[in-house]
């Protein structure tokens, strides 16, 4: 038996096919010998070109006609009606016109037929024929063929009766309905033909029989006619155009010669003449239908475009018989993709498990004896399917196909692997989907059809001549072919069912990709509420503590009796404390930055003072450890700004921790200027550049330094930090619009450098008188300090409740407020608040927020709808006191009505910032 390629390529190209489809056949330069052709310039009315067989119609040579005026052979009359016509761009109106050429005083009656070529008009002339009906005639003929070809109950029968009106018209031997399978090669479906000749019915034809050049001929023009296969071609003289000096296109000519290769084909086939008409279906040559006569035949004009307009009017027919065909299936398809639509979105459905009920639907809409379902790495079968083994590894090879819909009834010839089981899988019809990385596929199977092809003579017998002219069949008696390893073609219909049902498909890959979305969504969100959540009650419950500890050596640093070894003690303890507490926050602002809920707080601040205190801030840090800490900002520095204050103090306080931690000698220089800036705009760019003398980084770890979690060899060393500082601080400058950058050089220090845009008002710049050098400043604040009122004012004149339930906390709070000069009375919870505030009026309520019985959100609450009810005059002041100090819960306070916020750990120099604020307000309400 032959291999399964060697069978496939019997359907390809056979041997000599090529010089056959390279052959101009619209270039042959010659026409038949029964007509002339005539090249007309038109702008001066002479003779381009001539066939060369006037001698025979006219006993003049064609060569002395070349250049000569049209009246050489036509009379006025016929010129200035040719002339009319030239006026038209679409001269197939006109067609066909009775033509009187006129050589002397003997006058020739020729039917005309005119068109345009390569800037020539060609003008085609046939003898007129006499005996033969009118046009009107034919017209009437063609509109009762119609009628009876349109009766017709089915695709088959109306096949048969175009081709025995076809016959009727052209009264040719045979007629024959030719249709074109996707490989263009072609089968006989109908046939009309008298009774003593062979049936070409069921016959196939290799695509070699009509190349490619061939079928565009026939597209381009309906009506292709051979007079007498016998008869000699006549020559075009000159052969070339004269004006594209190359030979003249006959691609609409009616007299056009026929190839060698074709007359041999005809002359083997015992055929004399014939006629040939093109079925055209949705812009694309559908078929033929094609005429024999064994005896010279000519057709006339008239009875060519009867049988056009018939083929026309059929064409149009086929494409509505297939369309109906076509929308029937698609109707079908609706109905499944309709039902698998609606479960698919239905809560709680296994996408599989609803394309497998559709099953028998899914098989049918495509004729198919098994289909597989691939979704979400599970595969469904329906019917009789390969094994899965098989299954996978061919989906594999689907993969890497780029077709959305791929078909072939040969699949072992593409896949060899599939010969194995090709009494299942010979023909494959597959619909893929690509999503987010994740294929989807729906493949049908067809079995193995062993079928026998009647070829019109064997198609791999295609002789070459001695001169390598491509020669027909050598024998057109029926010749077998058995092929195997086939299923049944896929049409179009099936074809065209499959795309459709792709966006059924489409939808499932969504559906599927959306529920692992929000399954993955679901999963990240609890974690994410737990970390928080767990971060959050972490949080609170390590400051509760802190607060005490913090607290205690903030009072013991007040007391002026410590010695000087328990105040080393005490400091240990407050360093450890608040390193403890930097590591609490750090964590927490990472966890915000990961949850995308970093924002953007930006406010009017004085830069200089804002320097000022960072400096102060960092100079204990710096003296500790000997070294000199410099502030360069230069004069062309902005003092007011507009920027988020907060995380540009961060920034700086982490650039500079870091600095100093990894400094042991020389020094820290933080430099500030105002960059340059083209436009006028109230925008400003501020530079910072920090510079130390440190141990440096190494360049390996450059790359990774802004990175959460990881330290440099030296911060490991240090055994200090959680790694997350400059991943806080990039973050930080990302949300202002910045990037941290750094250079570093091991043993002699590390620079980082940012620039950030802020707001200033448009008066400071041009003000300032830019100075080209930086110098070293120290910048003092620019505030006027006025003298506070005395403690014991402001303990008469301020009346303080403080809620808070633990034992330690209260004890912390009242020792601050007693050394800040202040009284206050005490509640434990919620319901105390409230129940005070029924015996007493205060200013000012310091609130614990988690307290039981009654939180302090809830008592806010309560005492805000009690003000408003009773239109109160004189609100109470209410601050929160809470170790929740994230972003949210500072918020969440002041829409519950609160006035003020402090965290926990208290610290004693925020509780006098804040009791001095509502002191002062409360002074100028008494007076």
């Amino acid at each position: 038996m032959e291999s399964v390629q060697a069978i496939a390529s019997n359907f390809s190209k056979p041997f000599g096919y090529e010089n056959c489809d390279r052959e101009q056949i619209h270039l042959l330069g010659h026409i038949q010998s029964h007509g002339i052709l005539i090249g007309i310039n038109e702008l001066d009315l002479t003779i381009a070109q001539i066939s060369d067989n006037t001698i025979d119609f006219f006993n003049i040579p064609a060569s002395s006609l070349i250049e000569k005026p049209l009246s050489t052979l036509f009379p006025k009359s016929q010129i200035d009606t040719l002339v009319s016509f030239l006026a038209r761009k679409d001269l197939e109106i006109f067609n066909p016109i009775t033509i009187t050429v006129q050589i002397e005083e003997k006058k020739y009656l020729f039917q005309g037929v005119m068109h345009r070529s390569d800037g020539l008009l060609i003008l085609e002339l046939e003898l007129l024929s006499t005996g033969i009906d009118s046009s009107l005639g034919f017209y009437h003929f063609a509109r009762s063929a119609t009628a009876n070809v349109r009766q017709a109950n089915s695709f088959t029968e109306m096949s048969d009766l175009l081709a025995q009106e076809i016959r009727k018209i052209t009264q040719c031997d045979r007629v024959m309905l030719y249709r074109f399978e996707p490989d263009h090669s072609g089968i006989v479906i109908a046939e009309a033909k008298d009774e003593q000749i062979e049936s070409f019915l069921g016959l196939h034809f290799p695509a070699a029989d009509i190349p490619e050049l061939a079928r565009k001929l026939y597209y381009k023009n309906w009506l292709r006619q051979i007079i007498d296969v016998n008869s000699h071609p006549v020559p075009i003289v000159p052969l070339n155009n004269p004006i594209t000096q190359e030979p003249i296109d006959l691609s609409f000519s009616t007299l056009r010669s026929v190839s060698l290769g074709h007359i041999k084909y005809l002359q083997k086939m015992g055929v004399s003449a014939s006629f040939s008409i093109s079925l055209i279906n949705a812009g694309k040559l559908w078929g033929l239908i094609v005429c024999h006569h064994f005896s010279p035949r000519y057709i006339d004009y008239e009875a060519r475009k009867a049988c056009e307009f018939l083929a026309q009017v059929m064409s149009i027919e086929i494409v509505s018989r297939y369309e109906q065909e076509l929308k029937n299936a698609q109707e079908k398809v609706k109905i499944v993709q309709a039902k698998i639509k609606q479960n698919i979105l239905k809560p709680h459905q296994s996408i599989n498990d609803i394309f497998s009920q559709n099953a028998e639907d899914l098989l049918n809409l495509v004729n198919a004896q098994g289909v597989v379902i691939y979704l979400s790495d599970r595969i469904s079968e329906i019917g009789i399917c390969p094994s899965q083994k098989f299954i996978s590894s061919l989906i594999l090879w689907l993969e890497t196909k780029s077709e959305d819909v791929f078909h072939t009834n040969c699949l072992s010839y593409l896949y060899p692997e599939a010969i194995a089981i090709k009494d299942i899988a010979s023909g494959i019809l597959a619909i893929s989907i690509s999503l987010n990385h994740t294929s989807y596929h729906i493949i049908w199977f067809r079995s193995e059809v062993i079928q026998t092809v009647n070829w019109a003579g064997d198609p791999n017998k295609l002789a070459l001549d001695d001169e390598w002219e491509l020669t027909p069949q050598r024998s057109f008696e029926l010749w077998k072919e058995t092929v195997k390893a086939k299923s049944l073609p896929w049409d179009e219909v099936a074809i065209e069912t499959a795309s459709e049902l792709r966006s059924t498909l489409m939808l499932a890959a969504l559906e599927l990709s959306q529920q692992a979305l929000r399954l993955e969504a679901e999963r990240a969100q609890v974690a994410s509420q737990a970390k928080t959540s767990f971060l959050a009650r972490m949080s609170h419950e390590l400051r509760t503590p802190l607060n005490a500890i913090l607290g205690c050596t903030q009072l013991m640093h007040l007391d002026n009796s410590l010695t000087q070894a328990i105040g080393e003690y005490v400091n240990i303890i407050s360093y450890s404390s608040e390193h403890l507490l930097c590591l609490i926050d750090d964590i927490l602002e990472m966890s915000k930055i990961e949850a995308g809920k970093i924002i953007l707080n930006e406010n009017q601040f004085d830069l200089h003072l804002f320097l000022h205190n960072l400096r102060e801030m960092m100079q204990i840090q710096a003296k500790d450890k000997n070294l000199q800490l410099i502030f360069a900002v230069h004069p062309n520095s902005p003092q007011y700004i507009k920027a988020d204050e907060r995380k540009l103090r961060q920034i700086l306080l982490n650039l500079m921790g870091n600095a100093i931690k990894f400094t042991d000698k020389g020094y820290v220089l933080l430099r500030v200027s105002l960059m340059d800036k083209e436009d006028e705009s109230s925008k400003a760019i501020i530079h910072f550049e920090l510079e130390d003398s440190g141990i440096g980084i190494a360049p390996e770890e450059i790359d990774n330094l802004f990175e959460a979690f990881v330290q440099t060899s030296s911060g490991k060393e240090s055994q200090t930090g959680t790694g997350l500082g400059l991943a806080i601080s990039q973050q930080f400058a990302h949300c202002m619009g910045s990037h941290i950058s750094a250079s570093s050089f091991l043993n002699k220090g590390t620079i980082f450098q940012f620039d950030i845009e802020v707001e200033v008002e448009v008066e400071q710049l041009s003000d300032v008188e830019i100075e080209t050098s930086q110098i070293a400043i120290s910048v003092q604040p620019a505030i006027e300090i006025t003298e506070a009122p005395s403690k014991q004012e402001v303990s008469n004149s301020l009346r303080i409740l403080l809620a808070e339930d633990t034992t330690y906390n209260q004890m912390i709070a009242l020792k601050f407020l007693e050394k800040l000069g202040y009284q206050a009375d005490l509640a434990v919870n919620g319901l105390e608040v409230l129940k005070a505030l029924e015996h007493k009026f205060y200013d000012l309520i310091l609130m614990d927020i988690q307290m039981p019985e009654m939180d302090g959100l809830e008592a806010t609450r309560r005492i805000r709808l009690k003000e408003k009810e009773t239109m109160a005059i004189n609100k109470v002041k209410i601050v929160a006191m809470t170790a929740n100090t994230m972003a949210e819960d500072r918020e969440n306070c002041i829409l519950n009505g609160m006035d003020d916020f402090i965290g926990k750990p208290i610290k004693i120099d925020e509780l006098d910032a804040v009791l001095q604020k509502f002191s002062s307000k409360q002074t100028a309400i008494n007076r």
